[in-house]
């Protein structure tokens, strides 16, 4: 029996990018609700809280310092609702940017090379491929509320031993993770399935984007990181 032209239309990307986000908010909410979270910020603040009253001994009158220290701790709502912005508004966000920019770069090159374009098809497949990154969120969300750690690595952090590194380069270590190098290798074979690109060109595509969206993590977490040290731990 033939198909008709109805049946042989692409399903649409968007249920699939929006079950994803969904998912994402979901482990997000999960991380959030369990506690462990928000305990890295609160922990974060009363070190700096107590920074303040060490370093105010003997030197500031009682009621300063404890001025001072209300202060420390009325900073956590803030770090906690910026953090917030950054689990529900911007990493949701990221896995549709991943595949639209993705999508994008194999039909501006199919186009070029005056192969068939099919956009909503490879659009779709690499909606599919964010499930890997969902995957690796739950990993480090079921381990977090398993180890009741507020910071929990299945990247290339994990292979630095104890001590004190650099921030941009622990961040840099994240971004190389097996679910995200699965997830990129998910993509690219989307694109050279559908005939859009070659191997080569998936590639390349593939890892432009991992290293422009790492460059941004890295300068962002670096910047908010800077900004938690001057503001919690004063001195």
């Amino acid at each position: 029996m033939d198909e008709s032209p109805q049946d042989r239309m692409p399903r649409p990307a968007s249920p699939r990018l929006l079950a994803v986000m969904g998912a994402v908010v979901l482990l997000q909410a999960l991380a959030w609700g369990s506690g462990v979270r928000g305990r890295g910020l609160a922990e974060a603040v009363e070190r700096g809280a107590a920074r303040v009253e060490a370093r105010s001994v003997g030197e500031v009158a009682e009621a300063d310092t404890r001025r001072a220290i209300d202060d420390q701790r009325a900073t956590l709502r803030f770090w906690a609702v910026l953090s917030a912005v950054g689990d529900f508004v911007v990493e949701p966000i990221a896995p549709a940017l991943r595949a639209v920019l993705a999508a994008s770069g194999f039909a501006a090159v199919a186009a070029l090379r005056g192969r068939p374009v099919r956009f909503e098809e490879v659009l779709g497949a690499a909606a599919s491929a964010q499930w890997l990154w969902v995957v690796g969120l739950g990993a480090r969300v079921g381990l977090m509320a398993a180890t009741g750690r507020a910071e929990v690595e299945t990247s290339a952090a994990l292979l630095l031993p104890p001590g004190a590194y650099p921030a941009a380069a622990w961040v840099a270590l994240r971004q190389v993770d097996p679910f995200v190098i699965l997830g990129w290798i998910a993509v690219g074979r989307a694109g050279w399935r559908l005939g859009l690109v070659g191997w080569g060109a998936a590639a390349s595509i593939c890892l432009v984007l991992w290293a422009a969206e790492s460059s941004i993590r890295i300068g962002v977490a670096s910047a908010f990181g800077a900004a938690m040290r001057a503001t919690l731990l004063p001195g």
